[in-house]
Protein backbone atom coordinates (compact mmCIF):
# COMPACT_ATOMS: atom_id res chain seq x y z
CA UNK A 1 0.00 0.00 0.00
CA UNK A 2 2.86 2.66 0.96
CA UNK A 3 4.14 1.62 -2.29
CA UNK A 4 1.46 2.53 -4.53
CA UNK A 5 0.85 5.91 -2.15
CA UNK A 6 4.59 6.92 -3.02
CA UNK A 7 4.29 5.36 -6.59
CA UNK A 8 1.01 7.95 -7.29
CA UNK A 9 3.14 11.08 -5.26
CA UNK A 10 5.73 10.52 -7.03
CA UNK A 11 3.66 10.54 -10.65
CA UNK A 12 1.89 13.64 -9.53
CA UNK A 13 4.73 15.71 -8.27
CA UNK A 14 6.43 15.06 -12.28
CA UNK A 15 3.32 15.83 -14.16
CA UNK A 16 2.85 19.21 -12.55
CA UNK A 17 6.56 19.98 -12.89
CA UNK A 18 6.18 19.44 -16.36
CA UNK A 19 2.76 20.71 -16.92
CA UNK A 20 4.92 23.99 -15.00
CA UNK A 21 7.97 23.63 -18.38
CA UNK A 22 5.20 23.67 -20.49
CA UNK A 23 3.53 26.59 -19.88
CA UNK A 24 6.88 28.34 -19.04
CA UNK A 25 7.72 27.37 -22.68
CA UNK A 26 4.52 28.83 -24.19
CA UNK A 27 5.17 31.94 -22.17
CA UNK A 28 8.33 32.52 -23.35
CA UNK A 29 6.98 31.40 -27.01
CA UNK A 30 4.05 34.46 -26.95
CA UNK A 31 5.58 37.21 -25.29
CA UNK A 32 7.22 39.67 -28.09
CA UNK A 33 10.77 41.38 -27.05
CA UNK A 34 10.89 45.08 -27.94
CA UNK A 35 13.47 44.53 -30.24
CA UNK A 36 11.03 42.60 -32.44
CA UNK A 37 8.24 45.07 -32.79
CA UNK A 38 8.45 46.99 -36.09
CA UNK A 39 9.25 50.58 -35.77
CA UNK A 40 7.57 53.30 -37.68
CA UNK A 41 9.69 54.95 -40.22
CA UNK A 42 9.08 58.87 -40.60
CA UNK A 43 12.04 58.60 -43.54
CA UNK A 44 10.34 56.30 -45.42
CA UNK A 45 10.86 56.98 -49.12
CA UNK A 46 7.67 56.07 -50.09
CA UNK A 47 5.48 57.79 -47.60
CA UNK A 48 7.51 60.74 -48.48
CA UNK A 49 6.69 60.55 -51.43
CA UNK A 50 2.78 60.67 -50.90
CA UNK A 51 3.15 63.30 -48.69
CA UNK A 52 4.99 65.14 -51.05
CA UNK A 53 2.35 64.65 -53.86
CA UNK A 54 -0.96 64.86 -51.30
CA UNK A 55 0.66 68.10 -49.95
CA UNK A 56 2.10 69.80 -53.67
CA UNK A 57 -0.54 68.42 -56.57
CA UNK A 58 -3.49 68.03 -54.13
CA UNK A 59 -3.28 64.15 -54.47
CA UNK A 60 -6.09 62.88 -52.24
CA UNK A 61 -5.68 59.17 -53.12
CA UNK A 62 -1.43 59.92 -52.03
CA UNK A 63 -3.13 61.71 -48.59
CA UNK A 64 -5.39 58.93 -47.61
CA UNK A 65 -2.44 56.27 -47.55
CA UNK A 66 -0.35 58.54 -45.66
CA UNK A 67 -2.73 58.93 -43.00
CA UNK A 68 -3.93 55.34 -42.70
CA UNK A 69 0.20 54.86 -42.83
CA UNK A 70 0.66 57.00 -39.65
CA UNK A 71 -2.81 55.98 -38.08
CA UNK A 72 -2.27 52.29 -38.40
CA UNK A 73 0.72 53.02 -36.63
CA UNK A 74 -0.27 55.12 -33.88
CA UNK A 75 1.40 58.01 -35.28
CA UNK A 76 -2.05 60.18 -35.56
CA UNK A 77 -0.92 62.93 -33.70
CA UNK A 78 2.32 63.45 -35.85
CA UNK A 79 0.27 63.66 -38.75
CA UNK A 80 -1.46 66.58 -38.16
CA UNK A 81 0.52 69.22 -39.36
CA UNK A 82 0.09 67.21 -42.64
CA UNK A 83 -3.38 67.51 -42.29
CA UNK A 84 -3.85 71.11 -41.51
CA UNK A 85 -1.50 72.19 -44.59
CA UNK A 86 -3.55 69.62 -46.79
CA UNK A 87 -6.74 71.22 -45.31
CA UNK A 88 -6.09 75.02 -45.71
CA UNK A 89 -3.69 74.86 -49.15
CA UNK A 90 -5.81 72.39 -51.10
CA UNK A 91 -9.29 72.86 -49.15
CA UNK A 92 -9.53 69.29 -48.52
CA UNK A 93 -13.01 68.01 -46.93
CA UNK A 94 -11.34 64.93 -45.71
CA UNK A 95 -7.89 66.76 -44.53
CA UNK A 96 -10.73 68.93 -42.14
CA UNK A 97 -12.07 65.52 -41.08
CA UNK A 98 -8.61 64.17 -39.82
CA UNK A 99 -7.77 67.03 -38.30
CA UNK A 100 -11.35 67.39 -36.12
CA UNK A 101 -10.54 63.54 -35.08
CA UNK A 102 -7.03 64.19 -34.40
CA UNK A 103 -7.65 66.82 -31.70
CA UNK A 104 -11.04 65.15 -30.43
CA UNK A 105 -9.98 64.87 -26.91
CA UNK A 106 -11.58 61.33 -25.22
CA UNK A 107 -15.01 62.01 -22.52
CA UNK A 108 -13.12 60.96 -19.77
CA UNK A 109 -10.45 63.01 -20.30
CA UNK A 110 -9.58 65.73 -17.12
CA UNK A 111 -9.66 68.65 -19.80
CA UNK A 112 -12.52 67.82 -20.40
CA UNK A 113 -14.43 66.71 -17.55
CA UNK A 114 -12.97 68.90 -14.98
CA UNK A 115 -12.37 72.32 -17.45
CA UNK A 116 -15.19 71.64 -19.79
CA UNK A 117 -12.53 72.06 -22.46
CA UNK A 118 -12.31 71.14 -26.00
CA UNK A 119 -10.56 72.42 -29.20
CA UNK A 120 -12.27 75.16 -31.36
CA UNK A 121 -9.59 75.04 -33.58
CA UNK A 122 -10.58 70.89 -33.87
CA UNK A 123 -14.57 71.87 -34.15
CA UNK A 124 -13.78 74.45 -36.24
CA UNK A 125 -12.62 72.02 -38.43
CA UNK A 126 -15.24 69.25 -38.12
CA UNK A 127 -17.85 71.91 -39.37
CA UNK A 128 -16.04 73.27 -42.04
CA UNK A 129 -15.50 69.60 -43.70
CA UNK A 130 -19.50 69.51 -42.89
CA UNK A 131 -19.91 72.59 -45.23
CA UNK A 132 -17.51 71.57 -47.58
CA UNK A 133 -19.77 68.27 -47.78
CA UNK A 134 -17.30 65.27 -46.13
CA UNK A 135 -19.56 62.18 -45.34
CA UNK A 136 -18.16 61.11 -42.31
CA UNK A 137 -19.06 64.37 -40.96
CA UNK A 138 -22.52 64.53 -42.36
CA UNK A 139 -22.99 61.44 -40.26
CA UNK A 140 -21.61 63.29 -37.03
CA UNK A 141 -23.71 66.21 -37.65
CA UNK A 142 -26.96 64.00 -38.09
CA UNK A 143 -26.33 62.27 -34.96
CA UNK A 144 -24.65 65.48 -33.24
CA UNK A 145 -27.43 67.98 -34.50
CA UNK A 146 -30.08 67.00 -36.89
CA UNK A 147 -31.39 64.38 -35.03
CA UNK A 148 -31.22 65.85 -31.66
CA UNK A 149 -33.55 68.92 -33.14
CA UNK A 150 -30.42 71.27 -32.92
CA UNK A 151 -29.22 73.97 -35.04
CA UNK A 152 -25.95 73.14 -37.35
CA UNK A 153 -23.77 75.84 -36.25
CA UNK A 154 -21.46 77.55 -39.36
CA UNK A 155 -17.31 77.54 -38.94
CA UNK A 156 -17.65 80.89 -39.11
CA UNK A 157 -19.26 81.09 -35.55
CA UNK A 158 -16.45 79.82 -34.18
CA UNK A 159 -13.60 82.57 -34.77
CA UNK A 160 -15.95 85.27 -36.16
CA UNK A 161 -18.14 86.51 -33.43
CA UNK A 162 -19.96 89.32 -34.12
Amino acid sequence: MKKIILFSLTLFLFNCTKNNRQANKTINKDTIKKSEIPKFDFNNKELQENLKKAILKGDTLAYIRSYKAYTINGKDKEFLYYAVVMAEKNNYKRAYYDISRILALRTDDPLVTKYNYSSSFGFYSFLKSYELGDDFAKEDINDFYINENKPVPKSSSIYCKD
